[in-house]
C-alpha cells in the first residue's frame, strides 16, 4: 500500500502498522457481474513461500459463500460497508480476536465502524488444521448471529459454534486444500471435536440453562444437531431467531424458526439410529417417526433407520 496502514485497536498505546492489502471481492447478487468488497486482509510481511495473506482471504470468502448461500446470512452492513478487516499480525501470543471498533484512518480522516479481526503470530500455529480453526472461529464471531452471556470459556458462543459448523461444511468439499489442510485433515477434526457434540445435543433434553463451559457445550450441542438435521436455509433461520436470546430461550425461538418450513427429508447419523433423540417437530406431520415424549415444542422420537418425511401440519 502507499501509505501505511494502523490497527484501530492500540498494543501498549500503540497501534500495530501494516503495509500489505489482499482484498476478498464477492459476487452478491448472481443477477449481476459487479463484485463487492467483503474482506480487508492487512498483513505485515509479504513473503514468496509461505505467503498467507491470499490463503486467508480465499478461505473466508469460501465461508463468507457458505454463510450467504446456505444459510442467508450476510455481513452486517452498517460496518464498513459490509466489508470485515484482518489484520494478520507478526506478534501477539499465538491466536485471535474479533472486536467491533472505530477506524480514524478512513480517506475522509473520519471516525468509522468496523467489523475487525486480528490473527495473532499465525505462521507459529503448529498445524495446518488448527490454523484454519482459529480463522474460523474468529470469523464466527464476525459474522453470525450470537448467544453469549456465558462465563467460560468466552462470554459469546459463535466463535466455537462457528468454527465447527465452517469446518464441518469444508469437510464435505472432497478437493480441500485450505491453509494446507486436506480434506482427510478436516474430517478428522469433525469426528473428533463435532460428533460427540451432535451425539450430545440429539439426546439431551432441550433444556438450557447456565454461564459455564458446560452449558457452552449443550448449546454448542444442540445447535449442531440442528445443523446435522434441518435443511441449511431453515437452519439459518432458526440461527437468526436465537440471536442475542439467553441459552434457556434457544429451543423455544428455534422451533418458532422452523414455523412455515416446507416439506424436508430427516435423518440421522448412523450412530443415532434406533436411540433416542429430540427433535423441534412438534407443530410439524411427522408420520413416519415414533413419538416417546414430548417437552414444549420439542418432540423425542426414535432415530429412524432411512430418511423419513417431515412436513407443515394441515
Amino acid at each position: 500500500m502507499p501509505n501505511v496502514k494502523l490497527s484501530p485497536k492500540k498494543f501498549d498505546g500503540k497501534p500495530y502498522e501494516f503495509e500489505w492489502l489482499t482484498e476478498g471481492f464477492a459476487q452478491v447478487d448472481s443477477r449481476k457481474t459487479e463484485k463487492q468488497l467483503r474482506f480487508r486482509v492487512y498483513s505485515q510481511e509479504r513473503k514468496v513461500h509461505n505467503e498467507l495473506a491470499a490463503p486467508v482471504t480465499k478461505t473466508l470468502l469460501k465461508l463468507w459463500q457458505y454463510n450467504v448461500q446456505k444459510l442467508g446470512i450476510d455481513h452486517r452492513i452498517d460496518f464498513n460497508k459490509s466489508a470485515v478487516d484482518v489484520y494478520l499480525c507478526w506478534s501477539g501470543i499465538a491466536g485471535g480476536e474479533q472486536l467491533f471498533d472505530y477506524d480514524p484512518q478512513t480517506p475522509r480522516g473520519q471516525l468509522s465502524k468496523v467489523n475487525t479481526i486480528y490473527i495473532y503470530d499465525l505462521p507459529s500455529f503448529t498445524t495446518p488444521i488448527e490454523r484454519l480453526r482459529e480463522v474460523a472461529h474468529e470469523y464466527g464471531h464476525a459474522s453470525l448471529p450470537a448467544v453469549g452471556g456465558f462465563d467460560q470459556p468466552e462470554y459469546w458462543a459463535n466463535g466455537y459454534l462457528g468454527e465447527k459448523i465452517f469446518l464441518t461444511s469444508l469437510s464435505e468439499d472432497a478437493n480441500l486444500n485450505e491453509l494446507g489442510c486436506t480434506n482427510e485433515d478436516v474430517k478428522n477434526w469433525v469426528k473428533k471435536e463435532c460428533d460427540p457434540l451432535v451425539s450430545l445435543g440429539a439426546t439431551s433434553p432441550p433444556v438450557l440453562s447456565g454461564k459455564s463451559a458446560t452449558a457452552m457445550k449443550q448449546y454448542i450441542g444442540l445447535m449442531l444437531w440442528l445443523h446435522r438435521i434441518l435443511p441449511a436455509d431453515r437452519f439459518g433461520r432458526c440461527f437468526e431467531y436465537t440471536k442475542g436470546l439467553t441459552t434457556s430461550e434457544v429451543p423455544s425461538a428455534v422451533a418458532e424458526g422452523l414455523e412455515g418450513a416446507d416439506t424436508f427429508m430427516f435423518s440421522v447419523p448412523k450412530t443415532l439410529v434406533g436411540k433416542p433423540v429430540w427433535v423441534p417437530f412438534a407443530k410439524m406431520s411427522t408420520p413416519g417417526l415414533t413419538i416417546k415424549a414430548r417437552k414444549g415444542s420439542w418432540i423425542q422420537v426414535i432415530g429412524p433407520s432411512t430418511a423419513t418425511r417431515v412436513s407443515p401440519k394441515d
